[in-house]
């Protein structure tokens, strides 16, 4: 979602002005997109974040790692053409859904795949959090991140979102960010790199690191998933220790 720049004559601004000095023409004004709201992308009321990360759960998960996680963006269309409905809808856009995720994710090994979720994937359900997070579970991935991106002005973003445990639906983690654009300075004569100066590049650059620094958090305080044996099964003999590294590995064995 873009800022939208409308038209507006400069007539209508310069009104109370002296006709004399308002000259007749158009200039562009910015207008804010739809904003989503915390409420679209939550199952249930929790305490958002406010640019940091929060780890919602008191106690730590139970065999949530290693898992895929399934990404969904949720935004707010336009509301010019019905403006008595406001409609969410998904946002994919395969470069940035999986492979800048699965960038990100690149160095944890606990986390096997990142994957977006498109709207067909909710089989023509309505768009909210608790349709994307069933079919997250759906697609075999432990863990959803649903998440928004608004444009607060023409210089600042926002970004906020939360994961949650697919099989117990429930959310584990809020996150929020939140950038300025930089003004370049006068004295240079290059143009700049958007990717170090634009509010929507630096605001998805922190959202990272904050989403990133809390599955590491989750990671750490995960604790194994208990073993269940199978009702009436019995080992066929003691158990032996794992053998590493095995035999056949070895030189001359």
């Amino acid at each position: 979602m873009t800022g939208i720049s409308k038209v507006v004559p400069a007539g209508v601004v310069c009104m109370i002005a002296l006709a004399s000095g308002c000259a007749s023409k158009e200039v562009e004004v910015w207008m804010p997109p739809p904003r989503t709201q915390w409420d679209d992308i939550m199952t249930r009321p929790v305490t958002p974040a406010d640019n940091e990360y929060r780890i919602l759960r008191s106690e730590p998960t139970r065999g949530l790692f290693p898992s895929n996680i399934g990404v969904a963006r949720v935004a707010v269309e336009d509301p010019d053409e019905e403006p008595f409905v406001r409609r969410r809808c998904l946002i994919r856009k395969p470069r940035n859904e999986f492979l800048a995720w699965n960038k990100a994710f690149d160095e944890q090994m606990a986390v096997s795949e990142v994957f977006p979720i498109a709207q067909r994937d909710l089989g023509g359900a309505k768009v909210d959090a608790e349709q994307i997070v069933a079919a997250t579970r759906a697609l075999d991935a432990g863990i959803a991140m649903v998440y928004a991106v608004n444009e607060l002005s023409e210089t600042e973003t926002e970004m906020f979102g939360t994961l949650y445990d697919t099989e117990a639906a429930m959310p584990i983690a809020a996150f929020h960010a939140r950038a300025e654009s930089i003004t370049p300075t006068e004295d240079s004569d290059d143009a700049p790199d958007l990717w170090l100066v634009d509010s929507k590049a630096l605001v998805r650059a922190k959202f990272e690191r904050f989403v990133h620094a809390c599955v590491r958090e989750l990671v750490l305080h995960d604790q194994p998933a208990p073993l269940e044996t199978p009702t009436g099964w019995t080992p066929a003999g003691p158990i032996m220790p794992v053998e590493w590294p095995p035999r056949h590995f070895r030189t001359g064995g």
